[in-house]
């Protein structure tokens, strides 16, 4: 009796173990990292691509810090958890996940959103990482024009700290164009030079270019209307001239209908910190703006269906109180909580429920570094005692 009672409890224990581990697996089964962890690109089912270049926080001294032509390195705060957010919102909405592309380098050891030779100066790792993080655009592009009858749109997504606290939206043509009229904008010496150039031939709503850019229905004027003041808009026609707009840069150029061949529209936004990407309320408020006002938009301007989306296997990555990145890890985890949050210890499982650390913690910032150190490779979890109470995130180390 004794042996058959061991022999049950092994037959549960076994099976628990695995449909345990194939949870995990099945979690992570549409998250692709890139040389390092340095990069990731998450895969969705959605039309639309979201790449983030600047809101990396790895930061490894294997890497140099980028000297070369005279290099901008300021970090986009935020906008990483932001686009989880706005993934998390897209799935609430729909059951639909978009496509999510990376970089968790730090913007002074590579930046994503520059041409190869000035965005990695010749560094080896950063080079591969740069190429990473362009394949994974390239990728993503290809797989939701394949799945969507030829229809996905693209968003570079940044941060600005300018005071003028507003979105600014680049379709590649500067602050002087947005002086001209509309039947000069209409023309094809500024459609051409537009990340929505194939839109404006292409859409069913029969907009014009100017329409598209600051009509009634133009992405500036919808989330204006939902709350969020954007340029250019019906509401702020353009840009004032003095403020250095954000009009587009090396990604929105290369991965738009700007581009002969590509058929993607699109544009970069520049999101201004407060109200937008300061807190995880803000972030979860406008990432259920926008996604709501993506999805009126496409559907107005291309007649993109938004419904019965297939699973892509990401269950668990929407940001909660806080966020594990990145995930499979290497060397270093980074833990961001909000700002309110105060994190008392921290404890690291296997998947026997063996616990292999406890990290006591202070009152810190909202960005903890979780050292990996004398684990090997596997599935993990990460146990997390805070004011909040207890919270788990599962996650990969791969070394």
């Amino acid at each position: 009796m004794k042996a058959r009672t061991s022999i049950s409890i092994f037959l549960f224990t076994f099976f628990l173990f695995s449909f345990f581990l194939l949870t995990l697996c099945q979690s992570y089964a549409q998250i692709h990292s890139g040389a390092h962890n340095f990069t990731e690109y998450r895969r969705g089912t959605f039309p639309i691509i979201i790449s983030v270049p600047h809101g990396g926080l790895v930061a490894p001294d294997s890497i140099p810090d980028r000297t070369c032509n005279n290099p901008t390195t300021v970090t986009d705060a935020n906008t990483i958890e932001l686009a989880l957010r706005i993934d998390s919102s897209f799935y609430d909405l729909t059951g639909c996940h978009i496509h999510l592309v990376i970089c968790n380098l730090k913007r002074t050891k590579v930046d994503c959103n520059r041409n190869l030779t000035d965005g990695a100066c010749a560094q080896t790792q950063a080079v591969q990482a740069w190429q990473d993080f362009h394949d994974f655009i390239d990728s993503a592009q290809a797989i939701a024009l394949a799945e969507n009858n030829n229809k996905a749109f693209y968003i570079d997504l940044h941060g600005h700290g300018k005071t003028q606290q507003r979105l600014e939206l680049g379709y590649l043509l500067s602050d002087n164009a947005y002086e001209l009229s509309d039947s000069i904008l209409n023309t094809n010496t500024y459609i051409n030079r537009s990340s929505l150039k194939n839109l404006v031939s292409t859409n069913v709503s029969t907009s014009k270019h100017a329409q598209l850019l600051r009509g009634d229905y133009a992405l500036g004027t919808m989330l204006g209307n939902a709350g969020f003041p954007s340029v250019p808009s019906k509401q702020i026609p353009k840009p004032d001239t003095t403020t250095n707009y954000f009009d587009g840069g090396y990604n929105t150029e290369n991965y738009t209908s700007k581009v002969p061949g590509n058929i993607v529209n699109g544009l970069q936004i520049e999101c201004n910190n407060a109200g937008v990407r300061d807190n995880a309320s803000n972030r979860k408020r406008f990432a259920d703006s926008l996604a709501i006002t993506l999805i009126n938009y496409l559907s107005y301007h291309q007649n993109i269906p938004f419904n019965n989306c297939p699973s892509t296997g990401i269950e668990n990555n929407k940001p909660a109180e806080f966020i594990l990145y990145p995930n499979p890890a290497s060397e270093l985890l980074y833990l961001n909580k909000e700002a309110n949050t105060v994190i008392y210890s921290l404890e690291i499982f296997n998947t026997q429920g063996v616990c292999l650390k406890n990290i006591e913690m202070v009152n810190g910032s909202e960005i903890t570094e979780i050292p990996l150190t004398n684990l090997s490779n596997g599935l993990y979890l990460l146990k997390i005692h805070s004011n909040k109470g207890s919270n788990t995130i599962k996650f990969r180390l791969n070394q």
